[in-house]
């Protein structure tokens, strides 16, 4: 099971695990996953990256490399 949230320091949309405690965004802030707002919930790495992908508004039209 995955979790979809936001970056407590810069809002950029990410996805870990159920049992992490924390994840380091690009941005280089450390957050707590007890403390941030979880957006959704996926089954899977893969259905987790999709949303995240979806969320996060992609502007360059990119799909996938298949």
């Amino acid at each position: 099971m995955f979790i979809v949230f936001r970056c407590r320091k810069c809002g950029r949309y990410l996805y870990a695990g159920k049992d992490v405690k924390t994840r380091q965004c690009t941005c280089g802030h450390r957050n707590n996953l007890r403390k941030v707002r979880i957006v959704a919930r996926a089954k899977n790495e893969v259905e987790a990256s999709e949303i995240v992908r979806k969320m996060q508004g992609s502007g360059t039209g990119f799909r996938s490399l298949a």
